[in-house]
């Protein structure tokens, strides 16, 4: 399957939120809700505008994952960077029609090639302890777990833990 990691822009409003739409019930069972006023055309405008001052702001670096019809399968960010160290936060989400494709490695694979090229030495990144999926991805990509963090997502009524990885892009 082909697919392209691209940055994210304000023309992405109708696409993401078509996305996030599509996908709100899978991703709430591995983090918090984004809430009701988020899946509207001005919430995902609002969270776009957001993500886009932080990366002017080299402290966000929001991508989408699209196919070969340009149609969004996933995101992935790198968020919480922190240049004086040389760290920041890998997140990502997978459409739930698209999972055990090799779409959320091959994505990995390309946010690290960016942090490097940002110019960071570590990722650090959390996988719910119920999403095994995720946790394979990370380790396959060279992330090693660094230990668990209690309560990361609070699902139906439940909280979370979380395993923590770190991967060193030297």
């Amino acid at each position: 399957m082909q697919l392209l990691v691209r940055p994210l822009t304000t023309h992405d409003r109708e696409a993401l939120l078509a996305f996030e739409q599509t996908n709100r019930t899978y991703f709430e069972t591995f983090v918090d809700s984004r809430g009701d006023a988020f899946y509207s055309l001005d919430g995902v405008a609002e969270h776009i505008e957001s993500l886009l001052i932080l990366n002017a702001q080299n402290e966000h670096i929001p991508m989408l994952i699209t196919d070969a019809s340009q149609a969004i399968i996933g995101r992935v960010n790198i968020s919480q960077i922190d240049a004086v160290s040389g760290t920041g936060s890998l997140g990502y989400r997978i459409a739930e029609e698209q999972t055990g494709k090799g779409v959320a490695s091959r994505a990995v694979k390309y946010a690290l090639d960016v942090a490097r090229e940002y110019g960071l030495n570590t990722l650090h990144a959390l996988a719910a302890t119920t999403n095994i999926a995720s946790q394979t991805v990370l380790t396959r990509n060279g992330f090693v777990e660094c230990g668990t963090v209690s309560n990361i997502a609070r699902v139906a009524g439940q909280n979370i833990d979380g395993v923590c990885y770190q991967k060193a892009l030297n």
